[in-house]
């Protein structure tokens, strides 16, 4: 059975540290969805901004608008959504770290976890689970809304 869930936010933050696990599919239809649109990127403390450029287009990414270290701590959403002109409880964090999510939830933004870890019961309620990006597709009813099928 397939549902869906739609996101409606002003702004997506990616997790850039994980491209490299995306499909295929995935990574097209993340490219696809960012096109046209303003995003930023967030990458671990620990990699920092070395080739955080470089991942972004080797998954097919448009350039984002911002690329900031820290995706465990909440003040690096905040940030972001400063950076980018918004709230960041209109922002969608899209990660496939848990304790990124995590992190993203308690600033407030709206956090999906991707992947497998995603399926694990035992996450935080408000943090929003997703199999995969591959029935990701842009929504109608705002700029950033995203239909997700699950």
């Amino acid at each position: 059975m397939t549902s869906n869930i739609t996101v409606h936010a002003d702004t997506v933050l990616i997790d850039i540290d994980h491209l490299a696990r995306l499909s295929t599919g995935e990574r097209t239809a993340l490219a696809a969805f960012l096109t046209g649109r303003t995003w930023g990127a967030l990458t671990d403390r620990g990699r920092g901004f070395a080739g955080a450029e470089a991942r972004c287009a080797e998954a097919g990414l448009p350039e984002p608008a911002l690329i900031l270290t820290g995706t465990t701590s909440p003040a690096t959403y905040t940030a972001a959504a400063e950076m980018l002109g918004t709230e960041v409880g209109a922002c969608a964090v899209v990660t496939p770290d848990p304790d990124a999510a995590d992190a993203a939830l308690t600033a407030g933004a709206i956090s999906l976890l991707l992947g497998p870890d995603g399926r694990t019961p035992a996450r935080p309620c408000g943090v929003l689970s997703l199999p995969a990006l591959t029935g990701l597709v842009p929504s109608p009813a705002s700029p950033w809304s995203a239909a997700f099928a699950v």
